[in-house]
């Protein structure tokens, strides 16, 4: 078998894949170390938005082009309620994020770096926001990458978080899919294009609560009644396999797009 013939054989997996996963739809509401081929002479531009997508926040820098933006919301969108739906107890964060990453692989973005593991925190409280954005920044800091872009990764991620607290309808439409599907975590991400490649970096933070407090974000949470896993990926898109999946995944999604997703100016 030719590397073609393997190639499209790897799609249509991928494809039939994603159509028998399994969502629950809504209603509509209003609205460590790593080496990527990438040349260090690419510009790099202004952030330029953010999104709410289900209970994770994704920041996207002004190069990445609206067709990546789209694909990017839709799949982490997608990935978030296939685990959501199969693993929705707060014990169950591993068997979560590994479905996660499996169903954004078949979505076109592939894992080329992934870390899941216990988090142990010093003191008797944190700040949830804080401390997802300082594990998005150790999977960032392990890209190798221009500086430039780096610190823009970086800086678009923390503006996205900090922009959020001032936007009353986007976080109060975080705050419902949070505590209607992901009571049990919180992850954040930022996409950008380097050399024509669309990577997304992505932290998130899983934890099993033993206190019945619904507020997590940008508020101190006791970490003597909480057991945290934290989780690191970078995906590479995969574009043959994330253009034929777009429609499957948009149709399977339906409404969810309109009604768990909600992007702001940064």
């Amino acid at each position: 078998m030719n590397n073609q013939a393997m190639k499209q054989m790897y799609i249509n997996n991928c494809i039939n894949t994603l159509q028998q996963y399994e969502i629950d739809v809504e209603p509509m509401i209003q609205s460590r170390s790593l080496t990527l081929n990438l040349n260090s002479g690419d510009a790099v531009e202004t952030p330029d938005k953010a999104a709410v997508v289900g209970e994770g926040v994704l920041s996207f820098t002004g190069n990445l082009t609206a067709d990546n933006r789209t694909d990017a919301q839709n799949a982490f969108l997608f990935a978030t309620l296939v685990a959501n739906k199969k693993y929705p107890l707060e014990s169950q964060g591993q068997e979560w994020y590994l479905l996660f990453r499996e169903v954004m692989t078949g979505a076109g973005w592939t894992p080329i770096s992934k870390y899941y593991s216990d988090l142990e925190v010093g003191g008797t409280s944190v700040r949830m926001d804080k401390l997802v954005l300082e594990i998005l920044g150790s999977v960032v800091a392990g890209l190798t990458v221009p500086g430039p872009a780096t610190a823009l990764m970086l800086k678009v991620a923390g503006d996205a978080i900090t922009a959020l607290k001032k936007r009353d309808t986007a976080l109060t439409l975080y705050e419902r899919n949070l505590l209607n599907h992901g009571v049990g975590g919180i992850t954040t991400g930022v996409c950008t294009e380097i050399n024509g490649e669309a990577i997304m970096a992505v932290g998130a933070v899983r934890f099993l609560r033993r206190n019945t407090s619904t507020k997590v974000m940008f508020v101190d949470v006791d970490v003597r009644n909480v057991k945290m896993y934290r989780g690191e990926t970078v995906f590479a898109k995969n574009t043959e396999v994330a253009d034929l999946a777009r429609n499957t995944i948009r149709r399977k999604l339906g409404l969810s797009i309109a009604s768990k997703i909600e992007e702001y100016d940064l």
